[in-house]
């Protein structure tokens, strides 16, 4: 094959996975080419023996695919998505590449991942499928991964998941950022893992903090789950059964430089394998690296402040959706990568027994904290109270205090509560299946947290009611003592509901 038109070939392949849901605009292909449209067609039907249009459409049809095995969006809108006029036109299309229709499809076993597509470019599609026109014959996967070729300053995994805020997977909204990422990017390597799997493991279901100074925005990151701001990062990655590898920046215990940060960052990329970041766009919280451009100056992916959220700072916007940021070292905490190799989960009683562990210590002492070092945080039983108290206090909402991060604060401690409490119910919940003999116990114990949860619901309502939740309105009426006399008394109305659930998760644990 001549080399010149291979690399053009990848350069169209690129284009139209970066613009997959757009219709193909053949100017922009002209232009990214140097080749004329008619050209194009012919080279790429002689070296990959698919028309191009045929190849558009197969690749349309394998990110769709990806779609609906790993969210919640409907078929209609997926096809949408897609560029189809309808859904007749989308079923067709999908039946005729992979044989079922998409309900069918999604009740299968087949599975979705990623592939190399050509150099430097990785996307989703159906890997237990043989249908060679997902992928065109010369650029299929190579056997090892990392030996691949690929473009000397460049490499992006396109398709991976988007992370938002908002997010809706297993019917419920998704809030906590580093369990939402790692899912996405287990989803992507083609392991179909549960949000819920990720919360339970990693304790972010089962925890409650609260900062023994007061109001405080960063009481919400995960790094202080656990006295060791790592751990719960840790025990995700083996609840998944994945092994893993962590780099901190200067600034933490276990000091890395620019340049090894970059070169995993680089490594894991070429592999096909996306990267977890604490940073890179907005506050230290969990994002997606998806690729890299310039050998590593600039760094592309999905972040949860990327759209308009004003925590983002400065950044640009990928045709494909991903933000593109330069400068990115300054603004990263950690980088995180995921081994490839799927290993047993971590056992149900371990999980357990952390659960209950976090729902009783009443208090945490955490090092190489975020803010400050030794932060110091109630947990458990003494969260909730600590809590109650400051929503009571009237000195926090009058004079100069800034009630609108207090407002922000308040959220966030819901979020803890409700999305947190919700997924420990459905874990619970779900154990009955394996453990038929402790069914009565299981479904009292996740009632009685699912009870927990809706509490941060009724505060919700109380003050807010509207998504983000933050503004005018919200805050004058989080100021009025009424309204915070009913929200204390639904704090402590949950940790009542929690501390019941704890007894039952002890017996729970006793009888395993």
């Amino acid at each position: 094959m001549n080399l010149d038109y291979k690399l053009q070939i990848c350069s169209v392949i690129s284009r139209i996975e970066q613009n997959i849901k757009n219709k193909p605009d053949y100017r922009d292909l002209e232009k990214s080419v140097g080749f004329s449209y008619r050209h194009i067609r012919e080279i790429f039907k002689n070296i990959t023996r698919i028309s191009l249009s045929r190849y558009i459409l197969a690749r349309k049809i394998a990110n769709a695919a990806f779609e609906i095995r790993h969210s919640e969006k409907s078929v209609t809108d997926i096809a949408f998505d897609y560029g189809f006029d309808n859904l007749d036109t989308f079923t067709r299309a999908f039946k005729r590449d992979t044989g079922l229709t998409p309900s069918g499809f999604k009740k299968s076993d087949f599975l979705c991942g990623r592939k190399i597509i050509c150099m430097g470019v990785f996307a989703p599609v159906i890997l237990n499928l043989n249908n060679p026109e997902f992928i065109p014959p010369n650029f299929q996967e190579v056997n090892e991964m990392c030996e691949m070729k690929k473009t000397s300053d460049s490499c992006v995994l396109y398709g991976v998941p988007k992370v938002y805020y908002g997010r809706q997977i297993d019917g419920q909204t998704q809030v906590t950022p580093f369990p939402m990422c790692l899912q996405a990017v287990l989803n992507y390597m083609g392991q179909n893992i549960s949000y819920t799997q990720i919360m339970a493991a990693s304790g972010a279901a089962f925890r409650q903090r609260w900062d023994a100074g007061g109001w405080n925005l960063a009481a919400v990151d995960i790094r202080f789950t656990y006295e060791e701001h790592l751990k719960p990062f840790e025990l995700a990655f083996k609840g998944a059964g994945r092994s893993y590898k962590i780099l901190e920046n200067p600034n933490k215990p276990k000091s890395v430089t620019k340049e090894a940060a970059l070169e995993l960052i680089k490594s894991e990329i070429d592999c096909g394998r996306p990267v977890i970041a604490l940073g890179v766009v907005g506050p230290p919280e969990a994002c997606i690296v998806t690729g890299y451009r310039d050998n590593g100056e600039k760094l592309l992916g999905w972040s949860l402040f990327q759209n308009g959220s004003g925590f983002g700072g400065a950044f640009d916007i990928d045709e494909s959706g991903y933000f593109i940021k330069d400068n990115w070292w300054e603004n990263t905490e950690a980088v995180m990568s995921v081994g490839e190799e799927v290993n047993e989960y971590t056992p149900v009683k371990e999980v357990l027994k952390n659960a209950l562990m976090l729902m009783t210590t009443e208090r945490v002492e955490t090092y190489g904290g975020i803010k400050r070092p030794g932060s110091s945080f109630y947990g458990g039983q003494a969260a909730y109270e600590a809590w109650a108290k400051a929503v009571e206090g009237d000195s926090f909402f009058t004079g100069s205090s800034n009630v609108s991060d207090i407002c922000y604060c308040q959220g966030d401690a819901e979020e803890m509560l409700g999305g947190g409490r919700y997924y420990a119910a459905e874990y619970i919940g779900s154990l009955s299946a394996q453990y038929p003999h402790l069914s009565k116990e299981l479904a009292e114990c996740a009632d009685l947290l699912k009870s927990a949860s809706e509490c941060a619901e009724k505060m919700f309502q109380t003050w807010s009611g509207t998504y983000p939740g933050v503004n005018e309105a919200s805050i004058a009426r989080l100021k009025e003592r009424e309204t915070r006399i009913k929200i204390a008394a639904f704090i402590r109305q949950a940790a009542k509901f929690e501390k019941d659930a704890c007894v039952k998760l002890k017996d729970i644990i006793d009888k395993l």
